[in-house]
Protein backbone atom coordinates (compact mmCIF):
# COMPACT_ATOMS: atom_id res chain seq x y z
CA UNK A 1 0.00 0.00 0.00
CA UNK A 2 1.21 3.37 -0.98
CA UNK A 3 0.55 6.27 1.60
CA UNK A 4 2.10 8.89 -0.54
CA UNK A 5 3.34 7.80 -4.20
CA UNK A 6 4.62 9.11 -7.07
CA UNK A 7 1.96 10.15 -10.25
CA UNK A 8 2.13 10.57 -13.51
CA UNK A 9 -0.13 13.29 -14.69
CA UNK A 10 -0.83 13.94 -18.62
CA UNK A 11 -2.34 17.04 -20.28
CA UNK A 12 -1.06 19.42 -17.49
CA UNK A 13 -1.77 22.88 -19.48
CA UNK A 14 -5.15 21.74 -19.89
CA UNK A 15 -8.20 22.63 -17.32
CA UNK A 16 -8.81 19.26 -16.81
CA UNK A 17 -5.13 18.06 -16.22
CA UNK A 18 -4.49 20.83 -14.33
CA UNK A 19 -7.09 20.45 -11.49
CA UNK A 20 -5.93 16.90 -11.28
CA UNK A 21 -2.69 18.52 -10.53
CA UNK A 22 -4.37 20.32 -7.90
CA UNK A 23 -6.62 17.56 -6.36
CA UNK A 24 -3.84 15.08 -5.79
CA UNK A 25 -0.90 17.23 -4.54
CA UNK A 26 -1.07 16.57 -0.92
CA UNK A 27 -1.77 12.98 -1.37
CA UNK A 28 1.43 12.81 -3.75
CA UNK A 29 4.69 12.13 -2.87
CA UNK A 30 5.79 13.66 -6.06
CA UNK A 31 3.75 14.88 -9.16
CA UNK A 32 5.28 14.39 -12.84
CA UNK A 33 3.28 16.18 -15.67
CA UNK A 34 3.94 16.11 -19.34
CA UNK A 35 1.79 17.80 -22.27
CA UNK A 36 2.54 18.54 -25.99
CA UNK A 37 2.55 21.84 -25.00
CA UNK A 38 5.39 23.97 -23.48
CA UNK A 39 4.19 26.73 -20.72
CA UNK A 40 2.63 24.73 -17.86
CA UNK A 41 0.11 26.52 -15.65
CA UNK A 42 0.45 24.23 -12.90
CA UNK A 43 4.55 24.22 -13.15
CA UNK A 44 4.64 25.82 -9.99
CA UNK A 45 2.79 22.45 -8.19
CA UNK A 46 4.88 19.73 -10.21
CA UNK A 47 8.02 18.15 -9.60
CA UNK A 48 8.92 17.57 -12.47
CA UNK A 49 7.09 18.28 -16.58
CA UNK A 50 8.12 16.52 -19.92
CA UNK A 51 6.74 17.84 -23.44
CA UNK A 52 5.29 14.47 -24.66
CA UNK A 53 4.77 13.02 -28.15
CA UNK A 54 1.00 12.76 -29.44
CA UNK A 55 -0.88 9.65 -28.24
CA UNK A 56 -1.77 8.72 -32.32
CA UNK A 57 1.80 7.74 -32.97
CA UNK A 58 1.33 5.03 -30.35
CA UNK A 59 4.73 3.67 -30.67
CA UNK A 60 6.13 6.90 -29.51
CA UNK A 61 3.83 7.97 -27.05
CA UNK A 62 4.19 4.37 -24.96
CA UNK A 63 7.91 4.81 -25.13
CA UNK A 64 8.00 8.33 -23.91
CA UNK A 65 5.89 6.83 -21.37
CA UNK A 66 7.73 3.95 -19.67
CA UNK A 67 10.58 5.95 -19.99
CA UNK A 68 9.43 8.58 -17.94
CA UNK A 69 7.74 5.87 -15.28
CA UNK A 70 11.44 4.35 -15.44
CA UNK A 71 13.39 7.45 -15.03
CA UNK A 72 10.93 8.93 -12.62
CA UNK A 73 10.15 6.21 -10.61
CA UNK A 74 6.50 6.27 -11.21
CA UNK A 75 3.97 4.67 -8.83
CA UNK A 76 0.51 5.27 -10.67
CA UNK A 77 -0.32 7.18 -14.24
CA UNK A 78 -3.34 9.45 -14.44
CA UNK A 79 -3.93 10.04 -18.38
CA UNK A 80 -6.23 12.71 -18.60
CA UNK A 81 -6.69 13.30 -22.91
CA UNK A 82 -9.24 11.17 -24.90
CA UNK A 83 -6.52 9.71 -27.40
CA UNK A 84 -4.01 8.91 -24.61
CA UNK A 85 -6.79 6.98 -22.34
CA UNK A 86 -7.72 5.06 -25.86
CA UNK A 87 -4.38 4.33 -26.56
CA UNK A 88 -3.27 3.06 -23.07
CA UNK A 89 -6.53 0.79 -23.08
CA UNK A 90 -5.19 -0.97 -26.22
CA UNK A 91 -1.71 -1.02 -24.84
CA UNK A 92 -2.76 -1.66 -21.24
CA UNK A 93 -1.01 -4.70 -20.43
CA UNK A 94 2.30 -3.21 -22.23
CA UNK A 95 2.15 -0.31 -19.91
CA UNK A 96 1.15 -1.92 -16.40
CA UNK A 97 3.96 -4.46 -17.55
CA UNK A 98 6.63 -1.76 -16.14
CA UNK A 99 5.11 -2.05 -12.68
CA UNK A 100 2.87 1.28 -12.75
CA UNK A 101 -0.92 1.49 -11.72
CA UNK A 102 -3.06 2.86 -14.64
CA UNK A 103 -5.76 5.32 -13.02
CA UNK A 104 -7.91 3.80 -16.11
CA UNK A 105 -11.76 2.66 -16.62
CA UNK A 106 -12.17 -0.63 -17.77
CA UNK A 107 -12.35 -1.82 -21.89
CA UNK A 108 -15.91 -2.22 -21.43
CA UNK A 109 -16.75 1.70 -20.19
CA UNK A 110 -13.86 3.07 -23.21
CA UNK A 111 -14.79 1.15 -25.71
CA UNK A 112 -18.28 2.18 -25.25
CA UNK A 113 -18.24 5.72 -23.65
CA UNK A 114 -15.15 7.14 -25.77
CA UNK A 115 -17.59 7.02 -28.63
CA UNK A 116 -20.14 8.89 -28.80
CA UNK A 117 -23.10 6.37 -30.58
CA UNK A 118 -21.79 3.82 -29.06
CA UNK A 119 -22.64 5.15 -25.76
CA UNK A 120 -25.75 5.94 -26.99
CA UNK A 121 -26.27 2.29 -28.44
CA UNK A 122 -24.77 0.82 -24.97
CA UNK A 123 -27.81 3.04 -22.80
CA UNK A 124 -30.28 2.78 -25.26
CA UNK A 125 -29.66 -1.49 -24.61
CA UNK A 126 -30.08 -0.23 -20.91
CA UNK A 127 -33.42 0.94 -21.40
CA UNK A 128 -32.11 4.67 -20.68
CA UNK A 129 -34.19 7.17 -22.53
CA UNK A 130 -31.40 8.84 -25.09
CA UNK A 131 -31.39 11.26 -27.75
CA UNK A 132 -32.42 9.90 -31.44
CA UNK A 133 -28.67 9.43 -33.21
CA UNK A 134 -27.33 7.95 -36.12
CA UNK A 135 -24.31 8.86 -38.32
CA UNK A 136 -24.62 12.11 -40.31
CA UNK A 137 -24.35 10.34 -43.54
CA UNK A 138 -27.82 8.33 -42.97
CA UNK A 139 -29.73 11.37 -41.20
CA UNK A 140 -32.79 11.32 -43.30
CA UNK A 141 -35.08 13.83 -41.14
CA UNK A 142 -36.17 11.42 -39.06
CA UNK A 143 -35.96 13.92 -35.94
CA UNK A 144 -36.81 17.67 -36.98
CA UNK A 145 -34.22 20.52 -36.80
CA UNK A 146 -32.50 21.89 -34.81
CA UNK A 147 -29.98 18.94 -34.29
CA UNK A 148 -26.82 18.59 -32.98
CA UNK A 149 -23.79 17.57 -35.15
CA UNK A 150 -20.64 16.13 -33.79
CA UNK A 151 -17.75 13.90 -33.38
CA UNK A 152 -18.48 10.22 -33.05
CA UNK A 153 -14.72 10.83 -30.77
CA UNK A 154 -13.52 13.62 -29.09
CA UNK A 155 -14.23 16.46 -26.19
CA UNK A 156 -14.12 20.15 -25.66
CA UNK A 157 -17.05 21.14 -28.08
CA UNK A 158 -14.87 21.06 -31.25
CA UNK A 159 -16.46 20.33 -34.44
CA UNK A 160 -19.69 21.01 -32.83
CA UNK A 161 -22.96 22.33 -34.93
CA UNK A 162 -26.16 23.45 -34.00
CA UNK A 163 -27.98 23.09 -37.05
CA UNK A 164 -31.06 25.02 -37.97
CA UNK A 165 -32.51 24.33 -41.55
CA UNK A 166 -31.60 22.30 -44.60
CA UNK A 167 -28.73 25.22 -45.55
CA UNK A 168 -26.62 24.59 -42.58
CA UNK A 169 -27.22 21.20 -42.99
CA UNK A 170 -25.65 20.60 -46.43
CA UNK A 171 -22.60 23.34 -45.19
CA UNK A 172 -21.78 20.67 -42.38
CA UNK A 173 -22.32 17.53 -44.64
CA UNK A 174 -19.47 19.03 -47.24
CA UNK A 175 -17.39 18.78 -43.72
CA UNK A 176 -17.99 15.17 -42.83
CA UNK A 177 -15.23 12.52 -43.11
CA UNK A 178 -17.27 9.26 -41.84
CA UNK A 179 -16.89 9.80 -38.16
CA UNK A 180 -19.98 12.53 -37.68
CA UNK A 181 -23.06 12.17 -36.08
CA UNK A 182 -26.84 13.96 -36.21
CA UNK A 183 -28.09 14.06 -32.44
CA UNK A 184 -31.49 15.03 -31.70
CA UNK A 185 -31.90 18.46 -29.98
CA UNK A 186 -33.24 17.64 -26.23
CA UNK A 187 -34.02 20.29 -23.74
CA UNK A 188 -32.78 23.47 -23.60
CA UNK A 189 -29.02 24.80 -22.81
CA UNK A 190 -30.12 26.51 -19.63
CA UNK A 191 -31.48 22.84 -18.04
CA UNK A 192 -28.22 20.89 -18.98
CA UNK A 193 -26.33 18.83 -15.94
CA UNK A 194 -22.84 17.51 -15.30
CA UNK A 195 -22.76 14.41 -12.72
CA UNK A 196 -19.64 12.98 -11.62
CA UNK A 197 -19.60 9.19 -10.67
CA UNK A 198 -17.45 7.39 -8.76
CA UNK A 199 -16.85 3.77 -7.48
CA UNK A 200 -14.47 1.70 -5.75
CA UNK A 201 -15.81 -1.27 -7.07
CA UNK A 202 -18.01 -2.06 -4.35
CA UNK A 203 -19.78 1.33 -2.81
CA UNK A 204 -20.85 4.23 -5.47
CA UNK A 205 -21.22 7.75 -5.10
CA UNK A 206 -22.10 10.64 -6.93
CA UNK A 207 -22.88 14.24 -7.17
CA UNK A 208 -24.49 16.51 -9.90
CA UNK A 209 -24.06 20.40 -11.07
CA UNK A 210 -26.49 22.15 -13.10
CA UNK A 211 -24.01 24.35 -15.35
CA UNK A 212 -23.24 26.64 -18.48
CA UNK A 213 -20.61 25.97 -20.50
CA UNK A 214 -18.15 28.52 -21.98
CA UNK A 215 -14.36 29.02 -23.67
CA UNK A 216 -13.49 25.50 -25.06
CA UNK A 217 -16.64 23.86 -23.99
CA UNK A 218 -15.93 23.82 -20.32
CA UNK A 219 -18.34 25.14 -17.40
CA UNK A 220 -17.72 28.65 -16.27
CA UNK A 221 -20.76 28.31 -14.38
CA UNK A 222 -22.33 25.83 -11.93
CA UNK A 223 -24.83 25.27 -9.36
CA UNK A 224 -25.24 22.21 -7.18
CA UNK A 225 -27.97 20.15 -7.42
CA UNK A 226 -29.99 17.19 -5.95
CA UNK A 227 -31.35 14.70 -8.09
CA UNK A 228 -32.64 11.90 -7.10
CA UNK A 229 -33.42 10.50 -10.80
CA UNK A 230 -29.78 11.57 -11.95
CA UNK A 231 -28.36 9.15 -8.39
CA UNK A 232 -30.22 6.25 -9.79
CA UNK A 233 -29.00 6.57 -13.26
CA UNK A 234 -25.01 6.76 -12.12
CA UNK A 235 -25.48 4.20 -10.16
CA UNK A 236 -27.33 1.76 -12.73
CA UNK A 237 -24.74 2.97 -15.11
CA UNK A 238 -21.94 2.35 -12.99
CA UNK A 239 -23.10 -1.14 -11.79
CA UNK A 240 -24.28 -2.56 -15.46
CA UNK A 241 -20.03 -1.48 -16.53
CA UNK A 242 -18.40 -2.91 -13.09
CA UNK A 243 -16.95 0.57 -12.67
CA UNK A 244 -13.85 1.30 -10.56
CA UNK A 245 -13.01 4.56 -11.44
CA UNK A 246 -14.41 7.94 -12.35
CA UNK A 247 -16.96 8.98 -15.30
CA UNK A 248 -18.93 12.14 -15.94
CA UNK A 249 -22.12 12.19 -17.50
CA UNK A 250 -24.05 14.89 -19.00
CA UNK A 251 -27.82 15.15 -19.57
CA UNK A 252 -29.98 17.85 -20.44
CA UNK A 253 -33.44 17.88 -18.38
CA UNK A 254 -36.71 17.90 -20.09
CA UNK A 255 -39.45 17.21 -17.49
CA UNK A 256 -39.83 18.08 -13.65
CA UNK A 257 -37.79 14.91 -13.02
CA UNK A 258 -36.64 13.30 -16.04
CA UNK A 259 -33.37 13.62 -17.15
CA UNK A 260 -31.58 12.74 -20.91
CA UNK A 261 -28.21 12.04 -20.95
CA UNK A 262 -26.25 12.81 -24.24
CA UNK A 263 -22.85 12.15 -23.66
CA UNK A 264 -20.44 10.00 -21.22
CA UNK A 265 -17.19 11.36 -20.31
CA UNK A 266 -14.84 7.78 -19.59
CA UNK A 267 -12.97 10.32 -17.80
CA UNK A 268 -12.34 12.66 -15.27
CA UNK A 269 -14.09 15.93 -16.25
CA UNK A 270 -13.74 19.96 -15.74
CA UNK A 271 -15.40 20.18 -12.65
CA UNK A 272 -12.93 18.06 -11.11
CA UNK A 273 -11.69 20.83 -9.16
CA UNK A 274 -15.06 21.69 -8.01
CA UNK A 275 -16.26 18.35 -6.78
CA UNK A 276 -13.36 18.78 -4.58
CA UNK A 277 -14.27 21.41 -3.15
CA UNK A 278 -17.71 20.47 -2.30
CA UNK A 279 -15.99 17.47 -0.83
CA UNK A 280 -16.33 14.57 -3.66
CA UNK A 281 -13.39 13.82 -4.04
CA UNK A 282 -12.78 11.38 -6.88
CA UNK A 283 -9.41 11.82 -7.80
CA UNK A 284 -7.86 10.83 -4.53
CA UNK A 285 -10.59 8.38 -3.65
CA UNK A 286 -9.25 6.31 -6.99
CA UNK A 287 -5.58 7.15 -6.39
CA UNK A 288 -6.68 5.45 -2.94
CA UNK A 289 -8.23 2.34 -4.53
CA UNK A 290 -5.46 1.37 -6.25
CA UNK A 291 -3.84 0.36 -3.54
CA UNK A 292 -7.05 -1.13 -1.26
CA UNK A 293 -7.83 1.99 0.62
CA UNK A 294 -11.75 2.55 1.12
CA UNK A 295 -13.85 6.03 0.58
CA UNK A 296 -15.76 8.29 2.39
CA UNK A 297 -18.02 10.69 1.15
CA UNK A 298 -19.48 13.44 3.18
CA UNK A 299 -21.68 16.05 1.72
CA UNK A 300 -20.10 19.53 2.23
CA UNK A 301 -22.55 21.94 1.04
CA UNK A 302 -26.19 21.52 0.73
CA UNK A 303 -26.32 24.61 -1.64
CA UNK A 304 -23.34 26.52 -3.94
CA UNK A 305 -22.76 28.37 -7.00
CA UNK A 306 -19.07 27.94 -9.17
CA UNK A 307 -17.85 30.63 -11.78
CA UNK A 308 -14.83 30.25 -13.21
CA UNK A 309 -12.59 32.92 -14.96
CA UNK A 310 -9.37 32.85 -17.37
CA UNK A 311 -6.58 33.67 -15.90
CA UNK A 312 -3.27 34.88 -17.19
CA UNK A 313 0.33 32.41 -17.28
CA UNK A 314 3.30 34.31 -18.17
CA UNK A 315 6.44 32.06 -18.85
CA UNK A 316 10.67 32.74 -19.63
CA UNK A 317 10.05 36.54 -18.52
CA UNK A 318 13.26 38.01 -19.24
CA UNK A 319 13.48 41.60 -17.76
CA UNK A 320 15.75 44.60 -19.24
CA UNK A 321 19.32 45.05 -17.37
CA UNK A 322 19.84 49.19 -17.25
CA UNK A 323 23.38 49.75 -17.93
CA UNK A 324 24.87 51.45 -14.87
CA UNK A 325 27.57 54.02 -15.74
Amino acid sequence: MKDRPVVLISAVCGDIGGGAVRALREASLRIIGCDMKEGCPVSNVLDAFFKAPAASNQDNYLSFVKEIIRKEKVDAFLPISEPEIEALSERRDDVESTGVSLLLNNRLIIENFIDKLKMIRFLNGLGVKVPKTMPLSTYDGTFDFPIIIKPRKGYGSKRLWQIEDEFDLAYVKRKDDGFLIAQEYVGCSDEEYTTGVFSDGNNISSITFRRRLGFGGLSVEAEYAESPFLDELAAKIAIATNLCGSINIQSRRIKENLFVPFEINPRLSSTLSLRKYFGFDDAVWWLDALWGKGYHYEKKFKAGKMVRFVSDYYFEMEKFVKNVE
